[in-house]
């Protein structure tokens, strides 16, 4: 989490470090704790985000910084440590904080100047699809959990991404009238130009035991009762194995 390398394959020598600088309260406040969960590289530029809600862009053979940009306040629960990845030419990047009420999104940026093209949030607001499974009277959609803090996977063949979520926040379901709480405990398909949801699946839903739907999915094709179907594998974390079909999320 501190530390970005960039190491010779051949020699395993040491070609460049760059160090991450972030306030040290944000180490304290931060949950996770300063880890990080990958990169990913494109088009001569490696991707990152940081423990304090950064998104930055490295030269790949240098390690110099080529554009940073902060996508949330740490103070606000926000964490960055999630891998991000690219999809038809979009930079997707997640974050963490959903137990400590983070509002969960997915954000799309330009890779080479770092403007951000879409946010795609995973709690819907008013007048969204999906907010109706939220309680009405308060505020809760804003502090709902959902987090999006485990690297989601691109199809190149229909063009769409599926990503997980996080637990609805917060964990007591009173606070949440005991409803669905959309788009918590889901996977999510979306355009990587748009952010545009095309379907989802809710795996748990109103979950209030951190079950998650985090794991990363596994593309595949397979023969489903006489027929060969593109679908969509997850293992989940509460001793599940799901399959879904990849152009419409149904079971």
């Amino acid at each position: 989490g501190r530390w970005t390398f960039a190491i010779d394959i051949g020699t395993g020598r040491q070609l460049w470090r760059t160090s991450v600088e972030f306030d040290p309260a944000v180490a304290r406040a931060a949950s996770t704790g300063v880890i990080n969960r990958g990169a990913a590289i494109y088009n001569g530029k490696l991707f990152r985000a940081t423990l304090d809600a950064h998104i930055i862009a490295l030269d790949i053979k240098t390690g110099k910084q080529v554009w940073k940009q902060q996508f949330a306040n740490w103070k606000e629960a926000y964490v960055g440590n999630s891998a991000p990845i690219i999809a038809n030419g979009v930079l997707i990047s997640g974050m963490a904080g959903g137990d400590r009420g983070a509002r969960g999104f997915l954000d799309g940026w330009d890779p080479d100047t770092g403007r951000k093209l879409w946010r795609r949030y995973t709690v819907p607001g008013p007048g969204e699809p999906g907010f109706d499974t939220w309680p009405q009277g308060n505020e809760a959609y804003k502090y709902g959990g959902g987090a999006t803090w485990l690297t989601g996977t691109y199809d190149p063949e229909l063009d769409l991404v599926y990503w997980g979520t996080g637990n609805a926040a917060t964990y007591n379901p009173e606070n949440r009238e005991g409803k669905d709480s959309l788009y918590t405990a889901s996977v999510i398909a979306i355009r990587p130009k748009t952010g545009e949801m095309v379907w989802h699946y809710q795996h748990v839903p109103n979950d209030s035991y951190d079950y998650d739907s985090n794991n990363e999915y596994i593309l595949a094709d397979m023969r489903v009762d006489g027929q060969m179907k593109k679908v969509l594998i997850n293992a989940h974390k509460n001793a599940f194995m799901y399959v879904l079909d990849r152009a419409n999320g149904k079971l």
